[in-house]
């Protein structure tokens, strides 16, 4: 990855192109989720989250589907002959495969073999080509195999969400201003969400600094490899999208805004888990464990920062069947 910048360059992406798809654009145009206020716990500030799960495939990760292919189609201006390849950690490969089923254009994605079985059939019945890459290798391994695969096929478009700017241009042109539209106060102290690919930590992030210049940025990261950890890669469960990459590498977009993390808050695989089956039984419906790892964090922060604070996050997915499985049967 070469992809290093502060400021991600500016990218436009064209109504007028995603007009000429309609399945696109019909996708584009159910996009959009509710900021959900959380119960508020004594002496602590008051926490939203914005409730990703809402969208059309159930996951934040919806948003860059749709405009990295927006990108894509802008930049070829046909679908004809073409090739669409990808890695995904789980749920990114969902709405790409869909829309790209609904396109009519194929699309091989590369994702571990430690993804839900769930998840995998999805993909497989909207008639993506699956390639895996084994678990213990740890996730850098599965951007490696796409990366080769894109050598090895030069006429496929690599999508490479981790240095693809539309990636961070959807979240803060659409997400963020979502949230900006929905808060019923004018403040935001901190801003919370995984590392991921840096695209909706960085993109609302900026969104939000626009108008509250002050808010600070914390991002969750999993204790069983955290982002820019020295440590060689592993294939030990972790919450779901946002493992380091090991040996030191740093997610580009995120490295070239360190300086403006102001901490990586640790969350391990079992607390996210626990933190799943108490949203469950205090919300009444079930979150993914990086939501519950940013649920945990936000609520922490709102206590340290008092009564007056207001802290944002985000639940990215309300994670799969087998997921909440875990969740139900972790010991407390």
């Amino acid at each position: 990855m070469s992809v290093r910048t502060d400021h991600p360059p500016r990218l436009a992406l064209q109504r007028g192109a995603l007009d000429r798809y309609p399945q696109l654009a019909a996708f584009h145009a159910k996009l959009g989720t509710r900021l959900l206020e959380l119960p508020q716990q004594a002496g602590a500030g008051r926490v939203f989250a914005k409730c990703e799960f809402d969208n059309p495939s159930g996951t934040v990760k919806d948003r860059v589907a749709c405009a990295m292919l927006w990108r894509l189609l802008q930049e070829e201006g046909g679908t004809d002959g073409l090739h669409v390849l990808e890695y995904s950690g789980g749920t990114l490969s969902v709405p790409l495969a869909t829309l790209c089923e609904q396109l009519g254009v194929a699309i091989t994605l590369v994702l571990s073999d430690g993804c839900d079985r769930s998840l995998i059939n999805k993909l497989l019945a909207r008639g993506a080509q699956v390639e895996l890459v084994p678990k213990a290798l740890g996730f850098y391994a599965v951007i490696e195999r796409a990366q080769a695969l894109s050598r090895e096929n030069p006429s496929w478009r690599f999508l490479y969400q981790h240095t693809n700017v539309a990636n961070v241009v959807i979240h803060e042109t659409m997400t963020g201003r979502e949230i900006l539209e929905q808060l019923p106060v004018r403040r935001v102290d901190a801003w919370v969400a995984s590392v991921g690919t840096g695209g909706t930590l960085l993109g609302v992030h900026r969104a939000l600094r626009a108008v509250f210049p002050d808010v600070a940025l914390y991002a969750t990261t999993p204790a069983e490899l955290p982002y820019g950890s020295t440590a060689p890669a592993n294939g030990l469960p972790k919450f779901a999208g946002s493992g380091g990459f090991g040996l030191g590498r740093k997610q580009p977009f995120v490295e070239g805004a360190d300086h403006q993390v102001r901490a990586h808050i640790e969350v391990s695989y079992p607390d996210a888990l626990r933190a799943m089956r108490l949203a469950r039984q205090e919300l009444g419906f079930w979150i993914g464990s990086s939501s519950a790892a940013n649920l945990q964090t936000a609520r922490a922060l709102a206590s340290q920062l008092g009564p007056d604070s207001v802290v944002v996050t985000v639940f990215p997915c309300a994670g799969t069947p087998e997921e909440r499985e875990r969740a139900a049967a972790v010991q407390s």
